[in-house]
Order: C-alpha cells, then structure tokens, then sequence
C-alpha cells in the first residue's frame, strides 16, 4: 500500500466514524503529505507525521488546522531524525520532478524556510514563529535556498 493510500484508509477508518462522513480532499492530503516530505526530508517520517496529524485533527477544525498540524508533525520529526541520522535525500526524491528532489538536497533550515515561505505560501511572520526563528533569519534562509537551488 503506498504512504498516500494508507493514509486516505487510516482517515475512513471505522473507528472515526466523523472522518467517513467528511472524507478529506484528495488534493488537500497530497499537499500534506507532499509539504511534510519536503519538510522532514523523509518518506517514512512524512507518512508518520501525516498519520499522527490524522489521529489528533478533529474535522469541525477544517482541513487548514489539518495542514497546521501535519507541518508541526513533520518539523518534530525533521529534528528528530536530524538527531539519529543522516538521509540520503537521492532515494527519498526518486518519486518527485527533479524541482523537488533539489530541494530536499538543501540543508533542513534552508528547506524549511524555502517549503513553508515560497510553497506553502506562508508569511514570514507565521514561519519565523513556526521554526522558532527571526523575521530577518528567515528571509537569510529563504534567499540562501533560491540562490543554492541551481546549484544542487
């Protein structure tokens, strides 16, 4: 079963039966789990982060506080698996255009900023709070990974 179908089964579980009554978009959980690939560096920890959203999201809450918490997984995961290991992004990647496979070879601070500012469409204000950093780190950031993308 791939990561995205298994993630569509676990939100028609029969044990939340509020989740069978409002199926989520398609597009949004792509965009979840596309943005917590990029964001963890990671298949398995964005299945993971995505999976973990699911469980806690009450629906009333709509799918942006879904997407809130499946960024906030997927940070958490990122710096965990910063902690244990070291990725080797070249498979990780092989399923993306090589646009995104690009990104995921950027550092977890230049990515970060790049996935949530330009991709996610965030403020800088809403990913400094975020990633717990400055206005002015993150516009560092951001431009740092415009400018390396080419190059990577």
């Amino acid at each position: 079963m791939t990561s995205e179908r298994a993630i569509i089964t676990e939100c028609e579980t029969p044990g939340r039966p509020e989740l069978a009554n409002r199926p989520l978009q398609r597009a949004g959980i792509d965009r979840a789990f596309l943005t917590a690939h990029l964001l963890a560096g990671n298949i398995a920890m964005a299945e993971l982060a995505v999976l973990q959203a699911v469980k806690g999201w009450r629906p009333n809450d709509g799918e942006p506080a879904l997407f809130s918490e499946v960024v906030r997984a997927a940070l958490s995961a990122s710096d965990k698996d910063r902690e244990s290991s070291v990725n080797d992004h070249r498979a990780e990647g092989s399923a993306l255009p090589p646009e995104l496979q690009a990104v995921l070879r950027l550092s977890p601070q230049l990515r970060q900023c790049y996935v949530l500012r330009l991709l996610a469409g965030m403020s800088r204000d809403a990913c400094a709070r975020i990633l717990e950093l400055s206005t002015q780190r993150v516009d560092q950031y951001t431009c740092a990974a415009l400018q390396r993308l080419p190059l990577v």
